[in-house]
């Protein structure tokens, strides 16, 4: 089983639903990186146009170190 691991100095900007911005956490599992995001674990999808989508529809990420 593969666990998801902090990407140590690595921080997102993510936009949820009610246009909330929040500083969040990058993590990896696998081949993956994923935000921390309502107690959980989001995938960041391939970049489209200036921002990242992920696998929950309400979030998006806008920026990453």
């Amino acid at each position: 089983m593969e666990l998801f691991h902090e990407i140590p100095d690595a921080q997102a900007i993510i936009r949820c639903g009610g246009g909330v911005y929040k500083q969040v956490k990058l993590y990896r599992r696998g081949g993956h990186t994923y935000v921390g995001a309502r107690g959980g674990f989001v995938r960041i999808h391939t970049k489209f146009g200036d921002t990242w989508p992920t696998s929950s529809p309400d979030i998006t990420v806008l920026d990453m170190t």
